[in-house]
């Protein structure tokens, strides 16, 4: 057994690092892992018979987070073109499906393969993958997609239902100025599960900074 000690960016909560778990999970020969977002580190204890550093940090790179020093590892694996806009989307945790889908859209995405959502504003699909082109409609979820220009109301912390409003609220009026001081405002029991709540599978918190800054 050999241990692999990693700075990782890009986390910023405790749904983060069970991303980063979860995407560790995916491979054979690791014994133990443990992620820490609070100082950006990861620890695998892995068989380098059955897989390799340069194969742990590639399938870490593969998500929304990076390995801090692993820029000259280069990954072969392409984000398919949405089928609709043929923009090229976002790879997607597939735990993210029982919470945003409705239940008469399960039969059509396949949890055994990897899929997409898509990220282009005017398009109307959500998610999609590469088994016969099969697409997820927006129309077929239980929440609105905050990125998309026909959504209504902008979600902006799926965990904690808080839109882009509340946000400006929250700022204008009652001086708060962090996430945390934020969804504290709202909610009295604070949730944490980006990777089974938030629709793209991970955390909201750089959005989220990025709206209050916009409103101070």
């Amino acid at each position: 057994m050999k241990v692999l000690e990693l700075k990782i960016k890009g986390m910023t909560c405790p749904s983060c690092s069970a991303s980063v778990e979860k995407l560790i999970d995916e491979l054979e020969g690791i014994k133990t892992k443990f992620v820490n977002h609070a100082t950006d580190t990861g620890k695998v204890e892995f068989d380098e018979q059955l897989v390799s550093e340069d194969e742990i940090i590639k399938k870490i790179n593969e998500g929304h987070y990076k390995v801090i020093g692993s820029e000259h590892l280069t990954t072969d694996k392409k984000i398919p073109e949405c089928p609709l806009c043929k923009q090229s989307g976002q790879l997607v945790p597939n735990t993210v499906f029982k919470s945003n889908l409705k239940t008469e859209s399960f039969h059509k995405i396949n949890t055994n393969i990897e899929n997409y959502v898509c990220m282009h504003p005017e398009c109307s699909v959500a998610y999609y993958n590469n088994e016969n082109n099969s697409v997820i409609k927006v129309c077929k979820l239980k929440r609105e997609l905050w990125w998309k220009s026909a959504s209504k109301r902008k979600i902006i912390c799926y965990c904690n239902n808080i839109d882009r409003e509340m946000i400006k609220n929250a700022v204008q009026n009652e001086q708060l100025y962090t996430w945390e001081d934020i969804t504290s405002h709202y909610r009295k029991k604070v949730i944490e599960k980006c990777e089974i709540l938030n629709p793209t599978g991970y955390c909201c918190r750089e959005k989220f900074g990025k709206v209050i800054q916009k409103f101070r």
